[in-house]
């Protein structure tokens, strides 16, 4: 495939992925509207837990096979064949291990009704089979069109069907349960359908399984090490400041990370697929790591930048004067929001290099970093020290980066040097908004907000298409492509 055809093909996968997140927040918030109001916090409280239980049991008995079928170039029926029996082996025990232990997590929160809900959604992991397969050929061949049309008419099913339950029938979570179901099996069946019913062989290659296996074990490493660096600071935050703190906190994070979870995310699912395609090619895969991390920074940094300077007046006015203190964790979590956009699809570099043993090492190197800088820094600067630690541990990352491209032989630097107008476009208009909240200081906040976004959005436009306006053309292209 031509380098310019497999960008723009890349680029318009990556589109598909952001408006898949954005059409799935838009959906579940309409149905939320209704079902928060029909159900009672301890429904969802319920059905929470038993996902909780689920995905750490998931995350810590799964391999992860799909990663070393997207790398490897000339993929063979027996590969697949393997990779689809290895997965049937681990998924089954992932699935005894849940049904069978949920009265251990019915102890552990003292709520009897979790187990069977647990046991219910337990089968998730079966039925999903169905399109293990199919969904990992269509990352591979970077069909992120296809999978958020399902995903997308799969979220709207599942959020219908709920509300649907709870309002005709006596049905509490119930509702949400099933809901989650239909949407398994119309996901991976529709899935399986749109992409050529594959069916597996039955045979097992010794070849494939050392293949698979290595990449496997590796990204299952690195799944639980990344789980506990996710969740560190929630524990942490939560054991040492109480659930008041926690729920300050939670909601801190919540606003840069909905940023970073839905655009960078999902454009760094696509970037994977498109780089295992050149990855014998390193000046291609330092263009592609680049190019990848310019667009998602182009659509986040801005975003993250006027949080931090309108942060202050953003909170009281839209969520009231109870919230006043996040603001300044807040704006250190937009920092660390910042940097994370920029290294998201660091580990994509070593898995196109075959090093999937680095990832392991470095998040768990991060791990204790973070661990022991939320430890100290909690006690000393309460809710900012949570913040500054996850602040400070995310520079980390660039050690991992700094790392990648030597595999590849480029510079570090080179990397900053292609972002820096970026960055200093962002810092130049943050410093020229906390101007303007200075000179408008008396004025109501609403007209502080609106000048603010119009000044901002302004001069973004008109910087974005003087500096990168190369890159801007080529997401226009990707999109009518």
């Amino acid at each position: 495939m031509p380098e310019e055809s497999l960008g723009q093909k890349a680029g318009r996968a990556a589109i598909w992925q952001v408006a898949g997140g954005g059409w799935q927040t838009i959906v579940r918030l309409a149905a939320s509207m209704y079902l928060a109001r029909a159900l009672k916090p301890s429904d969802f409280g319920l059905f929470g837990m038993a996902l909780l239980y689920q995905q750490l049991l998931v995350t810590a008995l799964s391999l992860g096979f799909g990663t070393g079928l997207i790398v490897k170039k000339d993929l063979t029926e027996e590969d697949l064949s393997t990779s689809f029996w290895l997965s049937c082996a681990v998924r089954v025990t992932v699935f005894l291990a849940v049904f069978l232990t949920a009265p251990l997590a019915a102890m552990f929160w003292k709520e009897p009704r979790v187990e069977s809900v647990i046991r219910v959604i337990s089968f998730v992991l079966l039925i999903s089979l169905i399109g293990i397969i199919p969904e990992t050929l269509a990352r591979k061949h970077l069909e992120f069109k296809k999978i958020n049309i399902i995903r997308g008419l799969a979220i709207l099913l599942e959020s219908g069907t709920a509300v649907a339950l709870v309002a005709l029938t006596h049905l509490t979570y119930w509702a949400l349960v099933i809901g989650m179901m239909v949407n398994t099996v119309f996901y991976n069946l529709t899935l399986w359908l749109a992409t050529g019913a594959w069916r597996p062989r039955l045979t097992f290659h010794k070849d494939a399984f050392r293949y698979l296996f290595r990449f496997g074990f590796y990204t299952w490493l690195f799944s639980i090490t990344n789980y506990l660096k996710q969740n560190v600071d929630y524990f942490l935050v939560g054991r040492l400041l109480g659930t008041y703190k926690l729920g300050l906190y939670e909601f801190a994070y919540r606003l840069p990370h909905l940023v970073f979870d839905r655009i960078s995310r999902p454009v760094g699912d696509v970037v994977f697929p498109a780089l295992s395609k050149v990855q014998d090619d390193n000046e291609a895969l330092f263009r592609g790591y680049v190019t990848a991390v310019k667009y998602v920074c182009l659509i986040c940094w801005p975003i993250l930048f006027y949080l931090i300077a309108t942060a202050d007046v953003l909170v009281p006015f839209l969520w009231g004067q109870q919230w006043i203190p996040i603001i300044l964790p807040l704006k250190i979590l937009c920092i660390c929001s910042l940097v994370m956009c920029t290294i998201q699809p660091v580990g994509h570099l070593f898995l196109c290099k075959s090093r999937p043993e680095l990832l392991p090492f470095f998040t768990s190197l991060s791990l204790a970093i973070t661990g022991f800088l939320l430890f100290c820094l909690i006690k000393v600067f309460d809710l900012v020290g949570a913040a500054l630690a996850m602040m400070i541990s995310s520079f980390f990352y660039y050690i991992m980066l700094y790392k990648a491209f030597s595999l590849i032989n480029f510079s570090f630097f080179s990397f900053l040097k292609e972002m820096f107008p970026l960055f200093f476009i962002n810092s130049l208009l943050a410093t020229l908004l906390f101007v303007l909240k200075f000179l408008m200081s008396s004025f109501p906040p609403f007209l502080v907000l609106f000048f603010s976004f119009l000044l901002f959005s302004l001069g973004y436009i008109i910087f974005s298409f003087l500096l990168f306006k190369e890159e801007l053309i080529s997401i226009t292209l990707s999109f009518r492509g």
